[in-house]
């Protein structure tokens, strides 16, 4: 009987821990919209406060990222307040 329920147990195992582990590739549930309205150009401060840009890159803060953001008229979000 214990060798029957083996298998089944270490299913269940696998498939709690692959949903427990986070995939670089999925998808960040929210992203957050930088406020650029609070920059003005033409200089960022130099501040080091890393942000990760929707576009996989990393930005030295949020103003570095909101001048790549009016430069190329591309929508970035940050996926999180670190580097990528």
């Amino acid at each position: 009987m214990a060798l029957a329920t083996l298998p089944l147990m270490l299913s269940l195992l696998a498939g709690v821990f692959s949903a427990s582990v986070n995939s670089p590739f999925d998808q960040p549930s929210e992203y957050r919209t930088p406020n650029c309205a609070q920059y003005k150009l033409p200089g960022c401060p130099r501040d080091f406060d890393p942000v990760c840009g929707s576009d996989m890159s990393t930005y030295p803060n949020e103003c570095t990222l909101c001048m790549k953001i009016r430069e190329d008229g591309h929508d970035i979000k940050i996926i999180r307040s670190e580097p990528c």
